[in-house]
């Protein structure tokens, strides 16, 4: 094979380990791609062969918007995990009717563990203090699904 035919053929693995780091991502095919790449503009020129080499460094230059274009619009949408959402619903349990309310805590609160307040388990927080299974609390805020509670 001629030098130029091993120019060609070093630039198309290079263009091809690049194209193929977008689907398996890791940085290593990409890497050497980009060192196989350069390899063969170095080999061009040094070679006698400095019009290949000018046509490859352009070719080069042209496809990196290229490549950046793929990565974001194409294959985010064609890789990216949508279907794992549906059928979330985020909490909209609304406690307000806790404010003022008083139960105890059914694990030790560090800061945070579950209080039973009207027989019921909530995940809760005090206001920084250590309490004891089976304290007495009292719900100070709710803000969304964050209840507060202090020691009665």
């Amino acid at each position: 094979m001629s030098d130029l035919g091993w120019i060609l053929l070093f630039y198309g693995v290079g263009i091809a380990a690049m194209f193929i780091e977008l689907f398996i991502p890791g940085a290593i095919i990409g890497i050497t791609g980009f060192v196989t790449v350069c390899g063969s503009i170095i080999y061009a020129y040094t070679s006698g062969h400095g019009i290949v080499g000018t046509i490859l460094v352009g070719t080069t230059v042209a496809f990196i918007p290229v490549f950046f274009i793929l990565w974001k619009n194409v294959l985010g949408r064609v890789l990216s995990v949508r279907d794992s959402e549906k059928g979330f619903r985020p909490s909209t349990a609304r406690h307000e009717e806790l404010l003022g309310k008083e139960g105890h805590a059914a694990a030790p609160l560090r800061p945070s563990g579950t209080a039973l307040i009207e027989g019921k388990r909530y995940a809760v927080i005090s206001r920084g203090e250590l309490l004891a299974k089976g304290t007495r609390v009292k719900v100070i805020d709710v803000s969304g699904n964050r209840i507060t509670v202090k020691k009665v």
